[in-house]
């Protein structure tokens, strides 16, 4: 297994990201004509006439293009340009704070959330990748590994596709790896697999390989000063399917023995849900929660 030592220069973790000047970021229209530069440049021909009209249209057929992009394949010019986009979209969202512990509470808080990871402004958030940990190539996938990997930008997929190729073969279900998060709020993203729940006679080794993906992302992140808050997503519940009601019991338990044992290492760790099913499983475990 790739250490962290291993590839932390290779993908530059401890530097800052460059940011955009102000004066850099874009309006809509612009953002616009942006986009309808890059669709030429990225596709090699003109664009259709239907999407210079159509900037919602045509901001997906860019993101169909980026998200089937095999790593490296734009120049340093192209991500600088694809930069000023992500970068004016963003300023144009509100990212959702998550809410710290005080100095009067000295152990971890656990909390409950909501919604979309990507629009979650904490120190880093936990993705659900495969084993190639080189994103989703799939446009509209419905996976949170699609979803970040859009919102963070190429240079995602280009960081993680350099830690794969020192490590020289594929992740292993249950471990990790960490990368600046780019265009996210979260300042850095760790990539997971979890286990792909094979039939219930599988499940008990299934649960341990689960545990065992929380328990990689506690460790790694404790590796990382800058990291105070950490949000996981529903590892291995969508497509994986694995049955939520066990993963929401896997995730609680595990993160808890965690903290407990370290419990001045983070301030906040979140349970991000997406759906109304995952909510009431997480809200029906903790019993006392606090809204993040």
């Amino acid at each position: 297994m790739l250490a962290l030592e291993d590839y932390r220069q290779a993908v530059q973790l401890d530097q800052p990201m460059t940011t955009i000047n102000s004066q850099e970021l874009l309006d809509a229209k612009k953002q616009h004509r942006l986009t309808l530069k890059l669709l030429s440049d990225f596709s090699g021909s003109a664009t259709a006439e239907y999407l210079r009209t159509a900037p919602d249209k045509a901001r997906r057929a860019l993101y169909a293009l980026m998200i089937q992009a095999r790593p490296f394949q734009f120049s340093n010019a192209e991500l600088a340009k694809v930069d000023i986009l992500l970068a004016s979209e963003r300023y144009n969202r509100s990212p959702h704070q998550i809410q710290k512990r005080t100095d009067q509470e000295r152990r971890t808080q656990l909390k409950l959330w909501r919604g979309d990871i990507t629009t979650l402004a904490c120190d880093a958030i936990v993705n659900a990748a495969n084993s190639e940990l080189l994103g989703c190539f799939r446009p509209d996938h419905p996976c949170i590994d699609n979803a970040i990997h859009a919102k963070a930008g190429p240079r995602l997929r280009d960081d993680c596709a350099r830690i794969m190729q020192l490590q020289g073969y594929r992740e292993a279900t249950g471990e990790a790896k960490i990368t600046r998060g780019y265009h996210l709020p979260a300042s850095f993203v760790l990539h997971t697999v979890g286990p792909i729940h094979k039939g219930d006679d599988r499940l008990g080794i299934e649960s341990k390989m689960l545990a065992r993906s929380y328990t990689s992302c506690l460790k790694l992140a404790s590796q990382i000063s800058a990291i105070k808050s950490l949000a996981f997503c529903c590892i291995s519940t969508g497509i994986f399917g694995f049955p939520a009601a066990v993963a929401t019991q896997i995730a609680i338990e595990t993160v808890t023995k965690w903290t407990n044992t370290y419990p001045d290492r983070f301030n906040t760790i979140v349970f991000n849900v997406f759906c109304e099913r995952d909510q009431y499983l997480y809200e029906q475990a903790l019993g006392s929660y606090h809204h993040a």
